[in-house]
């Protein structure tokens, strides 16, 4: 009986035991997973603090960026409400870069980051006084040469001490996340650890507990570094990620002697698509570029999004020769069209690409010229280009000829060229191309490729497609009142398709010139459609109505849906050059000439052939059945004094009668 007692006594003192063990196991499981919400609370705040500080001090970089831009274009502006409209730019983004910087000093900061926005403050009020000056020389003086030295020693040595400050501050930002991810992950490293050695030296239970927290704790850590490092929208490494990657790469190359490059790429018509399609569908195109790009490069690469339709390649072992073949194949990825409900997008992108150690030394720099590289292909229309120090240059006369096209416009030193088209079955002239021209004061005689993409970038395609579909209607009406029946063909711009005042323009201009619609042609590419799909079926349908002809231009060399073509109500297709001119040698060519015309008219279109160089040209086009071609066999574009004796001689005698002359 009394053997039985202390059995049952130290069965309970074991059953006390463990039940002590048991609720000590769950106090110190409880302790260490309200430690684990404490401290991911902790590190969740100082992320989004941090996020939000960068946010801040990005806007200020750019409204400081955005402000020396615009001291450098106001002493090159001539017109006083562009002066005004400039200024009025300049002080708003001076409230943006005072509003972002009040707002950084509300939130909580470290000593070094109060240090760091105390000296900015300090430097802007040194400096407002400097920049204020260049404001006022600017309004009041057109001693241009003044005014830039000013800029030059005295404002920008300001602008550029307050950007490197603010540039600091988000070099800080960035490290604070890292030590504060780096500090959690230390510390869930020590509470899992403790768990483990507690569970083994104690029950099963104990183990559970231990286990479940370690998971718990490796789950957040996970979770928490990928808000910190990677774009939550495609899974990319992010800005802060991607500096950390190139300076490891940087680090990785002097130690090896193996250079590398930055790709930056951005998107071509993604804006269009999102506006049009929604921000949905545009995330599921962001994603999917995302995906094609880290399925093209290799394991060692990096791929990240610097935001919007912003991605940067970090390309290990580039070297200057290998950039075509990177650059083709990194574009290849985009080549296949994108679908959504039946319908094809097609993109594009152009690439910048920067190389280290031969072009810069440093995140930053590799980054920002990599970023003057794209936007120099952008403007090309080449797809990739190089850095190269000149495009710094470049980039300054840009700014001058976009500022020097809005007093183009307005002081006759634009003029059209006319080439004509010839109708096959009566071999005279029908109608005619209006060719833009610029004759610039200093720069000689510019093309349309010259300065037409200028013209889209500084939202002057609207006033210039103004100005031309104004004085080719005024010619054209002058030649009708001579007795040429003749039609005019005008083209449009991708960004004209976005107007939609567009057709009551041009209906006003119809009725002022006093010229029938069904004879004004306005030519638009298949990109140019399948670029804003909605807003341009309803533009084209608007002026289809009035009467005036459609036309597709450049037939064959765009990425469009002939289901989708067939809804537009166009009543012309154009071939391109490319296809004519090669055609009496490349019988693909020719074969895409023969189809192409053939399938306008099965749907009832006439077909316009453009780049006939030659008798064999003109005699095959005419053997295949297209009603008009143009071209400089016939004749060339022409000013209007020429035009007229041109017309007047070809009205003597069919032009194709002997040998067609070009001019």
């Amino acid at each position: 009986m009394n053997q039985g007692s202390q059995h049952l006594g130290m069965g309970a003192r074991i059953g006390i035991g463990f039940i002590l063990v048991l609720i000590l196991m769950v106090a110190l499981g409880a302790t260490g997973l309200r430690y684990v919400a404490e401290a991911n609370e902790r590190l969740k705040n100082i992320a989004q603090n941090n996020n939000v500080k960068t946010e801040l001090a990005t806007q200020m970089h750019s409204a400081l960026r955005e402000r020396a831009l615009s001291m450098h274009t106001l002493p090159i502006l001539g017109d006083a409400f562009e002066k005004d409209l400039e200024i009025q730019h300049f002080n708003s983004q001076g409230i943006v870069y005072i509003e972002a910087r009040e707002r950084l000093g509300r939130m909580p900061l470290s000593p070094e980051e109060a240090r760091i926005l105390k000296y900015i403050r300090e430097l802007t009020v040194e400096a407002h006084p400097k920049v204020q000056k260049v404001v006022e020389m600017s309004m009041f003086t057109d001693d241009q040469a003044k005014i830039f030295e000013l800029i030059r020693s005295v404002a920008m040595p300001r602008q550029r001490a307050i950007a490197d400050q603010v540039s600091a501050l988000l070099d800080l930002q960035r490290q604070q996340t890292a030590a504060a991810v780096r500090a959690a992950e230390n510390s869930y490293v020590g509470v899992r650890n403790l768990m483990l050695g507690l569970g083994s030296s104690a029950l099963l239970i104990g183990i559970a507990i231990a286990g479940y927290v370690s998971r718990r704790v490796a789950g957040q850590a996970l979770q928490l570094a990928n808000q910190a490092m990677y774009d939550p929208l495609t899974g990319l490494a992010n800005r802060s990620l991607l500096h950390d990657r190139i300076e490891r790469e940087i680090e990785r190359s002097r130690r090896s002697g193996v250079s590398f490059g930055v790709a930056l790429m951005d998107l071509d018509r993604f804006k269009e698509v999102n506006d049009t399609l929604g921000h949905n569908v545009g995330d599921e195109l962001l994603r999917e570029v995302g995906r094609r790009l880290k399925h093209t490069i290799r394991a060692e690469d990096t791929v990240a999004r610097l935001g919007g339709d912003e991605y940067v390649v970090v390309i290990h072992g580039l070297e200057p020769e290998g950039v075509p073949v990177i650059a083709e194949k990194v574009l290849a990825a985009l080549d296949d069209p994108f679908h959504w409900q039946n319908q094809s997008i097609d993109l594009g992108a152009s690439l910048g690409i920067s190389l280290y150690p031969s072009q810069c030394a440093d995140a930053s720099g590799l980054i920002r010229c990599a970023d003057i590289a794209m936007y120099v292909a952008k403007r090309s229309g080449k797809g990739y280009a190089v850095y190269a120090p000149d495009q710094v240059h470049t980039n300054r006369s840009d700014l001058s000829l976009k500022s020097e096209l809005r007093e183009a416009i307005l002081s006759n030193q634009l003029c059209l060229y006319y080439q004509p088209q010839i109708n096959h079955r009566s071999q005279r002239v029908v109608g005619l191309e209006a060719l833009i021209r610029w004759h610039h004061p200093q720069r000689g005689f510019l093309g349309p490729d010259s300065f037409i993409p200028l013209a889209e970038e500084a939202g002057l395609i609207g006033p210039l497609t103004q100005w031309v579909l104004k004085t080719a209607l005024k010619q054209l009406a002058v030649l009708r009142r001579e007795g040429h029946a003749l039609t005019m063909a005008v083209n449009l711009s991708a960004r004209n398709l976005h107007d939609m005042s567009l057709p009551g323009s041009v209906e006003a201009l119809l009725a002022e010139c006093g010229v029938p619609p069904e004879h004004l042609t306005l030519e638009i590419t298949e990109s140019a459609v399948m670029s804003n799909p909605s807003d341009g079926l309803t533009i084209l349908t608007a002026l289809d109505r009035m009467g005036v002809t459609l036309s597709i231009d450049d037939f064959g060399t765009g990425y469009s849906s002939l289901a989708y073509l067939k809804r537009l109500p166009v009543d012309e297709l154009k071939i391109d050059k490319s296809f004519v001119m090669d055609m009496e040698a490349n019988d693909n060519d020719a074969v895409i000439v023969r189809s192409t015309i053939d399938l306008a008219h099965n749907l009832g279109l006439k077909v316009v052939a453009e780049g006939v160089e030659s008798r064999d040209a003109w005699d095959t086009l005419s053997i295949l059945g297209c009603d008009t071609s143009q071209g400089f066999f016939m004749g060339r574009p022409m000013p209007v004094d020429k035009l007229q004796t041109w017309l007047r001689d070809s009205t003597l005698s069919p032009i194709l009668a002997g040998a067609i002359y070009a001019l």
